[in-house]
């Protein structure tokens, strides 16, 4: 059977083959904590965007945070409030309290808000303190992501990159980090039931954030074609701390959540600390059969 991985963002400049090897041996891990053996007949494929986003993302020229404030660029307000609005929930999420936000800046928390910059800026320099993703890397993510949901000419070269790889009328399982998680679920939703996907393992997936699902095709369900949804997360992930359950994803059949993955890349996020998890090598194991 066919089993593809789909990763996320700052993937640009690296070699597809070696990528895919590091998910392979990430995973072959954990099937090992498992105490299960590797598939056989496994076929793996490894759609690799990453230059492709890189260099879309550089033709739109879109600014990070620290350009706004540094070159003094006015942001256009979609942006601004996607991307503040991004921001205030993952700090609300990680439970940092306002307080702590506005005494990083000298300000006052009757000036929060996602479309004030000196206090999105805060949230950056807080979460940069209290979480070890830091502010650069959420800085980028805030604006991949906003480029991926917001620009038609983007997605389609990358949901076009992804979506060949998942064969029509056959089985498959579909595994997908981070960005990858939202690009998986857009593809997934597009191909229907020309697809059967026997399981999709979505881990360190932002997809529970309001201000992702208020830029996902609505309304919110399963894939047709996909037979099984679980959802894995670490819950030091800052952009995975939400479960993929009747809170943030009131779908039927629900999603199946796990949520004691024990991520240890430096950020709690990285793709090898949770393919080497039991729990997810167990729920692909499955799906495979």
């Amino acid at each position: 059977m066919k089993l593809i991985f789909i990763h996320g963002r700052d993937q640009q400049g690296k070699d597809a083959a070696q990528l895919q090897r590091i998910w392979e041996e990430a995973f072959d891990c954990g099937l090992d904590k498992a105490g299960l053996p590797r598939p056989e007949r496994l076929a793996v494929r490894f759609p690799y965007y990453g230059d492709a986003l890189d260099h879309l993302v550089k033709q739109l020229d879109e600014p990070l945070l620290a350009d706004i404030k540094g070159k003094g660029i006015k942001p256009d307000t979609p942006e601004a409030e996607f991307r503040g609005q991004l921001l205030t929930e993952i700090a609300a999420n990680a439970a940092i309290p306002d307080a702590e936000i506005a005494a990083s800046a000298g300000l006052s928390v009757q000036e929060k808000g996602p479309l004030n910059w000196a206090w999105v800026h805060a949230i950056l320099r807080t979460l940069d303190k209290e979480s070890p993703f830091g502010d650069a890397v959420l800085d980028s993510f805030t604006r991949d992501v906003y480029v991926y949901l917001t620009y038609p000419a983007v997605s389609r070269q990358i949901d076009a990159i992804v979506a060949k790889t998942i064969p029509v009328g056959e089985p498959c399982v579909v595994v997908a980090h981070s960005l990858g998680t939202i690009v998986a679920y857009r593809v997934l939703s597009e191909l229907a039931q020309t697809v059967d996907v026997r399981g999709l393992v979505t881990v360190g997936s932002p997809l529970g954030l309001t201000s992702v699902r208020d830029h996902l095709p609505v309304p919110l369900a399963r894939p047709a074609g996909v037979k099984n949804w679980q959802n894995a997360f670490d819950k030091r992930d800052v952009v995975a701390l939400l479960p993929l359950d009747g809170s943030t994803w009131s779908i039927q059949p629900p999603i199946e959540n796990f949520g004691d993955v024990d991520n240890f890349t430096d950020n709690r996020h990285g793709i090898s600390g949770y393919l080497d998890d039991a729990t997810v090598a167990r729920w692909v194991a499955r799906s495979l059969v």
